[in-house]
């Protein structure tokens, strides 16, 4: 039996989206098999769409209740709560199979969405597992290896699963790879299931059952709260409060406000700090977030737009680049091992060369640029080179600075580079320039930034201000 909820296919999710048995290993079916309107006689839209169906009944008969098959028959539309609960599914997933037909590769924003998000899944924790399948004829492989999206996220046809045809070929190439069902037991959490779980003892602590039900209904008016599935229900309710502050990213830091505000005893201000570092950069949309990693595993600079992209506010926000650090921090969640390395002058190789050292080593007058290369070159960090030259803001660099790039990208191998584009994302950038996309709304950007201003001074109203 599929765990696909049938009543979510028939209206939006409702929220709170409730924590779903962690039991299980999840698996998350990526295609493009659902029948569009017209296509009902279509004999190739017909078998790609029984294909499917076929897949997740075999994987049932072969893994029982192993698994849970995570899939969407109904299709996502835009506008409604599907893509939140889209985005909590990429999330929550221990494995995830890509099915690559030719409308997958060639016409489907969603499996590029869910792409990117499952390749960052992957970059990020070496537990998650991604199968990408190739369907249909040669013609489709050549198609993936011929795509430089796909190309960038590291899906070409040698990462899939080939030559197979029927739903049983299919999954007994996937067995190969995924394990045999007595090997699946004692899955290890998610990254996204540890997050929650830190959140959730944030707000438990020190907080008994009763006030956490006072702040559910101060939080989410008319919606039961959950029945006591966990140890216990203030577990309970805590859990489900930390899931639905993680799964509303644009409403996050409000919340988070309106939580601290009636925590009774009101944490410790290192939890509420830390709980405020957590979900400060959930704004930022997962997918574009996701395209920072595939861009330096890929040597590609980037191009991210917005008015506050390198807004510093060190004093009040910790941040030298505010909407820059906030995609950082989405891309690589809970890692410090992150360094921004500015550069202003980009008249030449040399001269950005230079800026570059001395950026990454501030004060480091007496290193040989030998010394300081080596450095760089042995840096296990992720090291972002922001250009954010007044001039250049809000245009678009030539053949000539991205070659110069290139060269510094190859020589060193472990840089990033980001372009401050301007506020808007122009419509078209040299090839060589990958758009950080979806764009970055500026009024979006802007109330965030405010947003974060006024949960500072609420811990400083209700803690005194902290000291530097």
């Amino acid at each position: 039996m599929l765990s696909f909820r049938q009543e979510q296919a028939s209206r939006k999710a409702p929220l709170p989206t409730p924590i779903t048995d962690m039991a299980a290993r999840k698996i998350f079916i990526s295609h493009s098999s659902r029948l569009r309107p017209g296509e009902e006689s279509n004999a190739q839209a017909l078998a790609h769409w029984q294909q499917l169906r076929e897949i997740c009944q075999e994987l049932v008969k072969v893994y029982g209740d192993k698994i849970d098959i995570v899939v969407d028959y109904d299709g996502l539309r835009p506008g409604d709560d599907w893509e939140r609960c889209l985005n909590q599914w990429l999330a929550e997933c221990h494995a995830a199979i890509i099915l690559f037909s030719a409308r997958a590769i060639g016409e489907s924003n969603w499996v590029r969405k869910e792409a990117t998000i499952l390749s960052w899944r992957a970059a990020l924790d070496p537990g998650f597992k991604l199968f990408p399948v190739l369907l249909e004829a040669e013609s489709t492989a050549t198609r993936l290896d011929d795509d430089p999206y796909f190309r960038m996220l590291n899906l070409t046809r040698t990462q899939c699963v080939q030559g197979v045809t029927t739903a049983g070929e299919i999954v007994g190439a996937l067995r190969q790879r995924l394990g045999e069902p007595e090997t699946l037991g004692g899955v290890s959490e998610t990254p996204y299931e540890t997050l929650v779980d830190a959140v959730a003892r944030t707000i438990a602590a020190d907080t008994d059952a009763t006030t956490l039900a006072a702040l559910w209904s101060e939080l989410f008016p008319g919606v039961a709260p959950p029945a006591a599935g966990q140890p216990d229900r203030g577990t309970s309710l805590a859990r489900q409060m930390a899931s639905h502050l993680l799964n509303r990213g644009e409403e996050s830091l409000e919340r988070f406000q309106k939580m601290l505000d009636h925590l009774h005893p009101r944490p410790l201000r290192e939890r509420a700090e830390e709980l405020l570092k957590w979900i400060r950069p959930l704004w930022i949309d997962i997918e574009a977030a996701g395209l920072i990693p595939a861009a330096r595993a890929k040597g590609k600079p980037l191009a991210l737009n917005g008015e506050l992209v390198g807004q510093p506010e060190v004093e009040k926000l910790g941040t030298p680049h505010f909407t820059l650090d906030r995609y950082l921090e989405r891309a690589w969640p809970g890692c410090d091992r992150i360094k921004v390395i500015p550069v202003s002058d980009i008249s030449s190789a040399d001269t950005m060369q230079e800026q570059i050292r001395r950026g990454y080593l501030p004060g480091s007058a007496r290193l040989s640029a030998i010394r300081i290369d080596k450095q760089l070159r042995d840096d296990q960090r992720h090291l972002i080179v922001f250009v954010a030259n007044p001039v250049l803001a809000g245009g678009i660099p030539d053949d000539r600075l991205l070659r110069d790039i290139e060269r510094v990208q190859r020589e060193y191998g472990t840089l990033t580079f980001v372009f401050h584009i301007g506020e808007q994302m122009p419509a078209a950038l040299p090839e060589n320039l990958l758009p950080v996309l979806p764009a970055v709304d500026p009024d979006t950007e802007c109330d965030h930034y405010a947003a974060e201003l006024k949960a500072h001074e609420l811990l400083d109203r209700k803690y005194g201000r902290a000291t530097p």
